[in-house]
């Protein structure tokens, strides 16, 4: 049996935290849900997780300024993230920026299960020799 994928979901929306964290349990993930991005870094430090879903449109950060000041750090540099938000990505250059800060997807809510988001989550973390082109 595999083991469980720890999976930490940043996002102040308490229900997406709710929608998302309890379809991806119930796919077989650990979650964590973290409302306050401006402890993303303190958190993964403490317990580095297998991939970060991050919400792009939250008060104290935007998703690029949170993913930032993670891939300062240790823990986080190399960190897969998946940015998942209704923010349109084409906005103000969101996607880019995103993108340049290393993350791998841009997904919105809108169009995103929970379901659909663990087979990307899945995807995401197989082995390179395992993955489908």
């Amino acid at each position: 049996m595999a083991a469980q994928r720890y999976v930490l979901l940043v996002d102040d929306d308490p229900a997406m935290s709710d929608m998302y964290g309890l379809g991806l349990e119930h796919h077989g993930f650990r979650v964590s849900v973290l409302q306050d991005p401006t402890r993303l870094n303190e958190t993964v430090e403490a317990d580095t997780p297998d991939i970060v879903v991050l919400d792009w449109d939250m008060p104290a950060l935007q998703g690029d300024e949170a993913l930032e000041r993670l891939r300062k750090t240790d823990a986080g540099r190399k960190l897969p993230v998946f940015m998942l938000s209704n923010f349109p990505g084409t906005r103000n250059g969101a996607i880019d920026r995103t993108f340049a800060a290393g993350a791998l997807a841009w997904l919105e809510k809108v169009n995103t299960t929970p379901a659909l988001l663990a087979t990307k989550l899945t995807e995401a973390l197989e082995p390179p020799s395992k993955r489908t082109s």
